[in-house]
């Protein structure tokens, strides 16, 4: 389709109307270019003055530390301080040759700077003069030196330098104001004049007009899309906090591995001893630490850029608030850096979780402070430090020596550098927990490597070419090196007495990245040993591949190997030639393992199942060895057994089982190893052993009897012929022979009416024969026998000499000492003699007249006593008289004694 033809206009010329109005706009654009240069001259003089006017406020606060160092050190007779008016005095040349640089277009500036120059090097001559004074004659001389000298006028004489400097530099800056407001309104004028003359041009041209008016349509849209740009800057400035505020989280979440993780939520009101935000304010370690510059540009930016003369960052516990950074603060409170809480107006940032607005802090303090405020304290605007968990630490606050209204975006402003803080704490945190990280992780790997060197195997490492590059000194000792660099270099194969050893390890780490090998291995001096390698492979921290390896000198377990396999073969051996078994039984597999040629010759299996080897147990003794089996313990882990085993040819064969268990250290069972013997043939000689035995005591119990018998005849013939005589000694001769008589027959009575026939029970045979010599002389009832006996079993050799003493003692006792017609008392007793193992004492006592004086037994004439010497002699007896009243005799007689009473034999089954 064409497009429709414009028609030519009839009025003024196209291109002269045009020209004339790109005329004037082009005049107009100069004059904006003027202006704009203008304008950007005035921008770059306002920085310069606002540079100037900060060096000169950096400059005031150095001169200002200075006096105040050196004379509050002088004032309070300390010396803390002095290291900051050092810093400042440094700074202050630097300070000079900046500003110097800075007004070198100025004259007056120049001179004031000079004047300046000289008096600050006075005043610091001045304070460098107190400061000796005060060190050599003290700080009392020192203080009146202050208030007799001239620092206090050189200082006025500084800050007045120092204000005309800065008027100066405001009326300079007012006096480019001034002429660029000229320039804009001449600007402005000719702007107008222009545009009124481009307009009357463009409407007297008449078509031009539409295309201003498009153009105009694009300026506003231009315009519009500025708008929009400065919205969506703003947008991302607020994305940009709230990204801040997301890092400050992350970075806080990151901190302690030993802290579980929290949600984010906002800043919480809390008591001040609440004890999680103890914890929190605990964790950071940021209490009662020095000051870091880290935290001291956030107060200085606070400060400076809200125009505040004090900035703290102040952190509350429950007793005190304490000042992590502070701008400005007052000389007694900087030294201290702490202040009671209940005097603080951050205590309510803390209580409140939120931002605290106080504007005229001496009529309207905050609601609950009731202490006066403090002068110098004229308005307030803190804001919590608060972590992701809204746990709030303290506040981040500036301070107005005088009334002032905080504005939103002054608040807002703090709230951004707020979360920088928080940031630089959480920052801090993160390194201190990396620091104790690393420091640990070093100290482990210390300890690893100090165990690797000092372990008892052997530790080595090989690069790819097979050449040790470390050893420690276990593997240094088994291959015969002095030191461990002495290994460092030398090849693997060396260490091999085979050489197809290393290509085997080599093989097996190539196709499955671990090897484990036993070898010979060959020292330095070329002596052999053996080895066992355990290798894997591995990377380095340059990722070559390495080989890492363990050793152990195994040379005493193979010889300890072959010991055993040479015992067991001996055992084996051994028991094959006696014709013994030994088994092993596994309480987890209920498994029995037998060796030897015992179980070959009776047809058993060398393995089975207890079960299997139960079978072949003779039925009567099954539950016997069960029983044992079961009652073993580690009290009694061993038992010995003898049951009957079944035969290949169908019979039965004895086994003397003897068996010890193993137990664990919680009493469980871990294993009962036996040996077998086989005992059929001692079974079968035991039994006819005991067939002959009882034989030969039934032969000799009706010896014994017929020898009592034929003595009781002797005994009856006595008595008869007695009877028959009429002198009364000869018949006093034939009862005393009566009763010796009767003390044989009544030892042969004895022995046939007992089991054994060795041995004798010598304290109830001389119960029987006293209580026969009492009857014998009538003396039941005026004589008190009294007897201590001890049980004693005495052979038959002794028992018969014994027992005669006994009786020709007793039978001189009751004629002699206990006549008819007289009461007396017999004591008899037989003990082991006291501290002399194998002898026998007998006592037999009266209380009669007792012996003539000087009676000596050996001596005697009579029978009895003469019977007595050779009895006791046959016996290798001792025979005294005792020092009591009455007669005493003491017979010391040396005996075996008999073996036990005989009991029922152990039956045969198990």
């Amino acid at each position: 389709m064409a497009l429709p033809q414009r028609q030519p206009s009839r009025q003024l010329p196209l291109p002269p109307a045009i020209a004339v109005a790109l005329a004037v706009l082009l005049a107009m654009a100069a004059v904006a270019l003027w202006f704009q240069n203008v304008a950007s001259d005035t921008v770059r003089w306002r920085a310069h003055t606002l540079r100037v006017r900060v060096e000169l406020a950096e400059l005031r606060s150095d001169v200002l530390e200075i006096s105040r160092a050196v004379r509050g050190p002088v004032a309070s007779a300390r010396d803390e301080g002095l290291a900051s008016a050092q810093d400042a005095l440094q700074r202050t040349p630097e300070r000079l040759r900046s500003l110097q640089g800075l007004t070198a277009d100025s004259p007056a500036q120049q001179q004031r700077l000079r004047q300046l120059d000289e008096r600050l090097r006075t005043l610091t001559a001045l304070d460098q003069d107190l400061l000796r004074e005060a060190a050599e004659a003290g700080f009392e001389a020192a203080r009146e030196r202050v208030a007799e000298g001239d620092a206090a006028a050189e200082l006025t004489a500084v800050k007045a330098l120092l204000d005309a400097l800065d008027a100066e530099e405001l009326r300079v800056l007012a006096r480019r104001d001034t002429a660029v407001q000229q320039s804009m309104n001449l600007t402005i004028a000719s702007t107008t004049l222009g545009s009124l003359l481009s307009l009357a041009l463009v409407a007297w041209a008449g078509r031009g007009q539409q295309r201003s008016l498009r153009r105009l349509g694009d300026t506003v849209g231009e315009l519009e899309q500025a708008r929009d740009s400065l919205r969506q800057a703003n947008e991302r400035l607020q994305a940009q906090a709230g990204q801040l505020t997301e890092l400050n989280a992350a970075l806080w979440r990151s901190i302690g591995d030993d802290v579980p993780p929290r949600p984010v939520a906002a800043p919480m009101p809390t008591r001040l001893d609440a004890p999680e935000r103890l914890e929190a304010l605990r964790r950071t370690q940021l209490m009662d630490t020095p000051p870091e510059e880290d935290f001291d540009r956030f107060t200085r930016l606070a400060a400076l850029s809200l125009r505040a003369p004090m900035g703290l960052i102040s952190l509350v516990d429950e007793r005190r608030q304490f000042f992590k950074s502070a701008f400005g603060l007052p000389e007694a409170l900087a030294e201290t850096r702490e202040m009671p809480v209940q005097e603080s107006f951050c205590q309510f940032v803390v209580t409140s979780g939120g931002a605290l607005v106080v504007e005229d802090a001496q009529r309207h303090p905050p609601p609950g402070y009731g202490r006066p405020v403090p002068a110098g304290v004229g308005a307030y605007l803190g804001v919590p430090l608060a972590t992701p968990d809204g746990q709030v630490l303290g506040s981040f606050c500036v301070v107005d020596d005088k009334p002032r209204h905080w504005t939103a975006q002054e608040r807002a402003n703090l709230e951004r550098i707020a979360q920088s803080v928080l940031a630089a704490i959480a920052v801090r945190m993160q390194l201190r927990t990396l620091e104790r990280h690393v420091a640990e992780r070093t100290a482990e790997a210390r300890l690893l490597a100090g165990a690797i060197q000092h372990s008892l195997n052997g530790v080595s490492i090989a690069n790819a070419q097979g050449r040790i590059t470390y050893a420690n000194d276990a593997y240094a000792l088994q291959f015969g090196y002095a030191r461990p660099e002495e290994v460092a270099g030398v090849a693997v194969t060396e260490h091999c007495a085979d050489p197809d050893v290393a290509e085997r390890i080599r093989a097996e780490l190539k196709s499955r990245g671990t090897s484990r090998m036993e070898f010979t291995a060959r020292r330095r001096d070329g002596s052999l040993f053996e080895v066992l390698l355990d290798l894997y492979l591995a990377h380095d921290e340059s990722g070559r591949e390495i080989c890492v390896g363990t050793s152990i000198d195994i040379t005493e377990r193979k010889r300890a190997e072959e010991a055993l396999r040479l015992g067991e073969e001996r055992l084996r051996l051994a028991l094959e030639a006696a014709r013994m078994g030994a088994y092993d039984y596994d309480p987890a597999t209920r498994r029995v393992q037998c060796v030897g040629s015992l179980y070959g010759s009776l047809g058993l299996p060398a393995q089975g199942s207890s079960e299997e080897f139960t079978q072949h147990v003779h039925p009567e003794d099954r539950a016997a060895l069960r029983r044992q089996a079961a009652q073993v313990s580690p009290a009694q882990p061993g038992y010995v057994l003898e049951y009957r085993l079944g035969t290949a040819e169908g019979g039965w064969a004895w086994i003397a089982d003897h068996a010890q268990a193993h137990f664990s250290s919680d009493g469980r069972l871990l294993r009962r190893i036996g040996i077998n013997v086989d005992v059929t043939a001692r079974r079968e000689a035991e039994a006819a052993l005991k067939a002959a035995l009882a034989e030969k005591e039934v032969l000799l119990q009706e010896v014994h009897h017929r020898v009592k018998n034929n003595l009781q005849i002797v005994t009856s013939l006595l008595q008869l012929q007695r009877r028959q005589l009429q002198d009364p000694a000869i018949q006093a001769a034939f009862s005393e022979t009566e009763h010796r008589v009767r003390a044989m027959a009544l030892v042969h009575q004895r022995l046939y009416q007992q089991s054994t026939l060795s041995a004798l029970n010598f304290d109830d045979y001389l119960r029987t024969l006293l209580d026969q010599l009492m009857r014998s002389f009538g003396a039941e009832q005026r004589v008190r026998l009294t007897l201590a006996l001890q049980p004693q079993r005495l052979p038959v050799d002794t028992a018969i000499p014994l027992g005669l003493i006994v009786t020709e003692l007793v039978t001189n006792a009751l004629k002699y000492a206990c006549t008819p017609g007289r009461r007396g008392e017999l004591r008899i007793a037989l003990h082991p003699a006291q501290g002399a193992p194998g002898r026998l004492v007998l006592e037999v006592q009266d209380d009669g007249p007792g012996l003539p004086p000087g009676f000596e037994p050996a001596e005697s004439t009579g029978l009895g006593m003469r019977l007595v010497t050779l009895l006791s002699r046959q016996l290798d007896a001792s025979v005294a008289l005792g020092k009591a009243a009455g007669t005493h005799w003491h017979v010391d007689v040396p005996v075996q004694a008999g073996p036990a009473a005989a009991a029922t034999p152990p039956a045969t089954t198990p």
